[in-house]
C-alpha cells in the first residue's frame, strides 16, 4: 500500500478565511485584539433603527475636562464616571417635555448596562440645581438614575449641546463617541448591544 502523500501546512495568508468560515457556521464571535478598535468605529457608525438620529464623532474628540456635580455638589467629569469602559451622559431639565418622557427609559438602560460597567448619567440643566431636581425625583420614584446637575450649562457648552434632550455616549477615556439630539428608544435591548459594543475597549495582545 503507497504511503500516503503529506499535505502541506497552510501558510498563514490562508488560515484567515479558514477560520472565520468556522467562526460563522458555529454562530460565535471571533474578534482579533488589534482590530478591536476599528471594530468599535465600525459598531458606532451602524446605529440600530431605535437610534436612527445617533451620530457617530469620527474621530472622537480629546475629552472633556469641564465638570458637573452630583447631589452632593462633588464635582465629577465624563472621563470619571466612565471609569475605562464608558458612560452615556444624558443632558436634561424638568421643564423638558421630552425629557420627562425618555427618564424612565434611561432609568432602564442604567440597570441594563451596570454589569458591563459602562455608567447611565442624567445632567439636569434646572438652574434650580438641587432644589429643583431632588423633589422632581422624589416624585418619580426611579429606581437607578441618581442626580447630576449642571445648573450653569458649564458642561452642556463645552460639549456643544444645542438643545434638550442630548445623549452623548463616551468612551472610556471620556471622549465623544457620538451622540442623539432629541429622544431615542433607550430601553431596547437592541439599543443596549449597539451601546456596548460602540464602547468596546480596546484590547492588546
Amino acid at each position: 500500500m503507497a504511503p500516503s502523500t503529506p499535505r502541506s501546512p497552510l501558510k498563514p495568508a490562508a488560515i484567515l478565511p479558514v477560520l472565520a468560515a468556522a467562526v460563522l457556521l458555529s454562530g460565535a464571535i471571533f474578534t482579533i485584539p488589534a482590530g478591536n478598535a476599528r471594530a468599535a468605529e465600525a459598531a458606532c457608525a451602524a446605529p440600530p433603527p431605535e437610534l436612527a438620529k445617533f451620530r457617530p464623532a469620527s474621530p472622537a474628540g480629546p475629552p472633556v475636562s469641564a465638570p458637573f456635580r452630583d447631589a452632593g455638589g462633588t464635582a465629577v467629569t465624563a472621563a470619571d464616571l466612565a471609569k475605562g469602559r464608558g458612560t452615556v451622559v444624558n443632558l436634561w431639565a424638568t421643564w423638558c417635555a421630552p425629557c420627562i418622557k425618555e427618564m424612565p427609559q434611561l432609568d432602564a438602560l442604567k440597570a441594563a448596562l451596570a454589569p458591563d460597567g459602562i455608567a447611565v448619567v442624567a445632567v439636569s440643566q434646572d438652574r434650580g440645581g438641587l432644589e429643583t431636581v431632588k423633589p422632581f425625583f422624589a416624585k418619580q420614584g426611579y429606581k437607578n438614575l441618581e442626580i447630576h446637575l449642571d445648573p450653569k450649562g458649564t458642561f452642556a457648552r463645552a460639549n456643544k449641546a444645542r438643545g434638550l434632550p442630548t445623549t452623548i455616549l463616551f468612551d472610556g477615556e471620556g471622549r465623544e463617541k457620538g451622540r442623539v439630539e432629541g429622544i431615542a428608544e433607550w430601553d431596547a435591548p437592541a439599543v443596549a448591544d449597539f451601546i456596548r459594543a460602540c464602547l468596546a475597549p480596546a484590547r492588546s495582545g
